[in-house]
């Protein structure tokens, strides 16, 4: 069987910092290399940094696979050195969609391997379900081939977070057979899409390097940060705008608090908690611009798309329809909900947030009360 050649140059998280270094500088550490500006992983990491926190976007480098291969962890040093978890967030989107938009052009048997690679069980099926997608009237069916087998437990833990919430990826809309879930290439892109982001952001965890010889590296590396849009944006904090908008933090139902939670460390929401968010927010009177703050930290975030689709949620596009939070219920059966039981008798997160304040108010009155009765 021939082996199958992985261009690392488009998937550079496929190999370790210490096998790239036993082949392109042997003896030396990630961090002697990122010592010597004139290195390539120096200097094309820092123009990469520019591009992903602008744009949250990778572009092709001219370097071996073994070059990019430490340009990439020289990008995650750098974040974790400084300990931002928003730009570590950024930079596993930028890559992510980097390498979705290469498998999308690679034969199958090479997402097999990647996947593989990953720590997922994946294979190709010698005799794959077809699934009838069209029949017109007089003519043969076409068929939709679903040729590669995924672990149950595996495709499972894959879609139990972001796309659990997606029609396209739920169980019930699978084809399952013996312990595996079929899929078709695009669906399978989309999947190792999502194992590529998540496998990216747990290597933060791997690094290991000497801070102290790379300081010239970071102060480069804040440099570039600190001249960048994204970055400033970033640095204002939810809790320093929400103090004159009346936003109560206190009163925040446990879906809602955690939903912002994540905001505010800078990971990737999907559609639905996204969605869940703006609505709340929408809601409780806030205005566009200081719900866009919510936002500023997502790895993605495009300020022209999430301004459009605030205000479409506010009713400001579009239909003119304000739309509303999910209810309870809804927000339980796509995995949002943080409980097993409901907020008190609320039926949905807006509820919650009025009773909780309503508690809020009534005991500051009462401490209130209670000091001028001691005076």
């Amino acid at each position: 069987m021939a082996t199958t050649i992985i261009d690392l140059r488009k998937y550079p998280f496929l190999l370790t910092p210490e096998q790239a270094l036993s082949i392109k500088y042997p003896g030396l550490r990630i961090e002697d290399v990122l010592s010597i500006r004139e290195s390539y992983p120096y200097a094309r990491s820092l123009e990469l940094l520019k591009h992903i926190v602008s744009k949250a976007t990778v572009y092709e480098g001219r370097g071996t696979g073994e070059d990019e291969v430490l340009v990439f962890y020289s990008l995650l040093i750098g974040a974790h050195a400084l300990n931002d978890q928003g730009l570590i967030h950024r930079i596993a989107v930028a890559y992510s969609k980097y390498a979705s938009s290469k498998l999308s052009q690679e034969p199958l048997q090479v997402l097999v391997v990647i996947a593989n690679r990953l720590g997922v069980k994946a294979v190709l099926s010698n005799n794959p379900p077809r699934i009838p997608v069209k029949l017109p009237s007089g003519k043969r069916a076409i068929y939709l081939s679903k040729p590669i087998a995924i672990g149950l437990k595996h495709y499972l833990r894959i879609v139990s977070k972001r796309l659990a919430h997606d029609p396209k990826y739920m169980l019930v809309n699978q084809v399952v057979d013996n312990g595996r879930v079929y899929v078709d290439k695009e669906t399978f892109t989309r999947i190792l899409e999502e194992i590529i982001y998540n496998y990216i952001v747990g290597l933060k965890d791997q690094l290991e390097y000497d801070a102290d010889k790379i300081r010239d590296y970071l102060s480069e590396y804040k440099k570039v940060l600190e001249e960048n849009e994204w970055f400033k944006r970033k640095q204002l904090s939810v809790e320093e705008s929400d103090k004159t908008l009346g936003y109560v933090p206190e009163a925040l139902p446990p879906c809602i608090k955690i939903l912002i939670e994540k905001l505010q460390t800078g990971e990737n929401l999907s559609h639905h908690e996204r969605f869940t968010v703006a609505a709340f927010l929408v809601n409780i009177g806030l205005d566009v611009d200081t719900i866009l703050e919510f936002f500023k930290k997502t790895p993605d975030f495009n300020e022209k798309i999430a301004r459009y689709q605030i205000e479409h949620i506010a009713g400001l596009r579009g239909s003119k329809k304000k739309y509303l939070p999910y209810n309870c219920d809804n927000m339980k059966s796509l995995g949002i909900c943080p409980l097993n039981e409901y907020c008190g008798n609320a039926k949905n997160p807006l509820g919650a947030y009025k009773k909780n304040l309503r508690v809020i108010k009534k005991k500051a009155k009462e401490k209130k009360e209670k000091v001028k009765q001691t005076a």
